[in-house]
């Protein structure tokens, strides 16, 4: 076995100290991107929750990720590569606490990306949020429904049907039926929704539970008991 000079050593521990650096540099990327992911997922989640305070948290949390990607000079590959989904990120949250106004500023520039379909539900929101307060009439608001959000819900359909297969799109289809008939943009700009058959859970105290009509599974007729006049119904 040939005997290591002094400067064969040199090369070796170089050698080895290179492998560790690029090591230790790649551990502390993939580490970073697996913390970026779970952050983003935890985003996700949140917003389909609808939970607005942890939605924030994760939000600030990849803020912080985007402002790394340009203290190391790789924004672009970020950009590319993780953060695609980033400028919709402030519009989830804008939607979660109800912002409508800045979903619309935010989103006015991308109509033509799918992802910009909570447009239109904002424009709708908003006018919906100003009947409830009176600040305009039924036949308004259902004149702008029928006419300018019936156009964005056309236009995110299109979008959609355009970059994904028609399974992806029914809330799209739902929401351009909804806008383009009469009766159903009335109901939803009121609020109106079906009354319940059966409310789940104890009755407050005091009340007697109204049984349905008819017999029971075991074959025998029950006896019908009423509560109090106008009960309080369940949220």
């Amino acid at each position: 076995m040939r005997k290591r000079t002094f400067a064969g050593w040199i090369v070796f521990f170089v050698k080895i100290s290179l492998i560790s650096l690029v090591a230790t540099a790649l551990g502390f990327v993939l580490f970073t991107l697996a913390n970026f992911s779970d952050h983003a997922s935890k985003f996700s989640f949140y917003i389909k929750t609808n939970d607005a305070e942890m939605a924030k948290r994760e939000l600030i949390g990849l803020h912080y990720f985007y402002d790394l990607s340009r203290r190391w000079k790789v924004q672009w590959l970020a950009d590319k590569y993780l953060f695609e989904d980033a400028p919709f990120y402030e519009v989830a949250d804008s939607y979660l606490i109800s912002d409508w106004g800045k979903v619309q500023n935010d989103l006015k520039e991308k109509l033509d990306d799918p992802r910009s379909y909570p447009y239109g539900n904002a424009k709708f929101r908003k006018e919906k949020a100003q009947f409830e307060k009176k600040a305009i009439k039924i036949d308004e608001a259902l004149n702008f429904v029928m006419k300018e959000v019936a156009v964005d819900y056309e236009k995110a359909l299109r979008n959609c049907l355009n970059s994904a297969g028609y399974s992806q799109c029914f809330d799209r289809v739902w929401n351009y039926d909804l806008v383009t008939n009469k009766k159903d943009a009335e109901e939803a700009l009121k609020g109106q929704k079906p009354e319940p058959k059966f409310i789940l859970g104890p009755p407050p105290n005091g009340v007697i539970p109204v049984l349905p009509k008819g017999p029971l599974p075991d074959g025998t007729e029950k006896e019908e008991k009423s509560g109090p006049a106008n009960p309080r119904k369940r949220p």
